[in-house]
């Protein structure tokens, strides 16, 4: 019926509209190519912008939700903490706490051992409790950013300190608690991250931070029984059972457009070599007294006199615990005691700290060389599902237009 109106039409203009609209269709056609084809180009070119394995989320300054205290082992009575208060009786004892920042901001209570809310329907998660030796550890796989000002460096990542008090032995009636202090978890933290040694200034314009980023270096660490493990600084976890019950929930605190969590490839390790992919690459780049502070830390020998002092106390009273069990619970000790001491008390704790932190220069060369080995490859795809996405650190890093480009 249409196609017998536009014949008959004598002046042929409807012919005319359609050949027009057959045009502007071509044309529309052409166009929307030509856009899909520019569109494939700028995929093509976004490695140019993108930085490989640095992954990021959120949008405000990295928090650092911490707390510290000084426990008094000398006050606990009960006897699952017998082994602690004939080590730590009468000694300094810093305990650090981090936090998720739900967790830090939630009224909690301790309700037959387990931590709980004390209002109905509030949630939190995640709650880490260290010692200041395994605190130090895990920092060192951090790096908190820093900017200057006034010709000094000051963090990019700031704590918050919380205020619980911390319930030792939470099924003992009357058991001992101990309370935060403020001063002592800055001291800690200056001691993994001399900056905080410095000025701290929560407040600044946000063109200050245009360089400054907080890095999370992360490994994963091969396994022969399938389990999914990540190692931060000398610290292990497992995923996702990590993210589940809350160890890494301190993480959250993170999320923040200017903090990167940096993949360093995969670690490996063999025991009967004593050697590891951190050993190695000490020892291939001239890193000598690294290299053995590490393999010393990683495959220790004997005890030293002391800790064999400290395990000879413990078998005087638990003497139903093998003794090989509790060598690296001395060697722990030993250097737990020294870290808390330098921490209440100043000083230095040099011959205690974990090897990343005694050789910084080192641990700053394997990182930027670990990157530069993984800037073609992508992490597993476990790690982003059970890591990056549960924590918000699944989006790309993007650093713009570069000079080499």
């Amino acid at each position: 019926m249409r196609a017998g109106t536009r014949n008959d039409n004598p002046t042929g203009s409807e012919g005319i509209y359609e050949s027009f609209s057959d045009m502007v269709l071509c044309t529309v056609i052409v166009l929307i190519t030509l856009v899909v084809v520019l569109a494939l180009n700028v995929v093509e070119q976004l490695n140019v912008y993108i930085e490989p394995n640095h992954f990021s989320g959120g949008a405000s300054r990295p928090w650092l939700y911490i707390q510290a205290q000084n426990a008094d082992y000398a006050k606990t009575t009960s006897d699952r903490l017998a082994v602690d208060r004939t080590v730590f009786g009468e000694n300094n004892f810093v305990l650090i706490n981090l936090f998720s920042p739900s967790s830090a901001q939630s009224a909690t209570t301790v309700k037959e051992g387990q931590i709980v809310s004390t209002k109905y329907g509030q949630s939190f998660h995640g709650q880490s409790d260290l010692t200041a030796y395994s605190f130090l550890q895990l920092a060192s796989g951090i790096e908190p950013g820093s900017f200057p000002v006034e010709g000094n460096q000051t963090a990019l990542m700031l704590p918050k300190f919380s205020h619980k008090s911390i319930l030792l032995e939470p099924n003992t009636p009357n058991g001992y608690s101990t309370s935060p202090e403020s001063s002592l978890a800055l001291k800690a933290m200056a001691l993994a991250w001399p900056v905080y040694g410095n000025t701290l200034y929560p407040r600044r314009a946000q063109s200050d931070y245009l360089n400054a980023r907080t890095k999370i270096y992360v490994e994963v660490l091969e396994s022969n029984d399938g389990a999914h493990r990540i190692m931060i600084g000398h610290s292990v976890f497992t995923l996702p059972q990590d993210i589940e019950n809350g160890r890494l929930g301190w993480m959250a605190g993170f999320s923040s457009g200017l903090t990167e969590l940096v993949y360093l490839g995969r670690a490996w390790n063999d025991p009967e070599a004593k050697t590891n992919r951190r050993i190695d690459f000490f020892e291939q780049n001239g890193f000598a007294e690294a290299a053995a502070d590490y393999r010393a830390f990683s495959y220790p020998e004997k005890l030293t006199q002391n800790q064999e002092w400290m395990l000879q106390r413990i078998l005087a009273v638990r003497s139903d615990i093998p003794e090989e069990k509790l060598e690296n619970y001395v060697r722990s000790a030993e250097a737990q005691k020294a870290i808390s001491n330098a921490i209440v008390n100043g000083g230095s704790a040099g011959e205690f700290l974990p090897p990343l932190l005694a050789h910084r220069d080192a641990w700053k060369a394997y990182v930027d060389q670990c990157i530069a080995d993984e800037m073609d490859n992508n992490p597993p795809q476990w790690l982003v599902s059970e890591l990056l996405e549960p924590l918000g650190f699944d989006q790309a890093v993007i650093r713009g237009l570069r000079e080499d480009v």
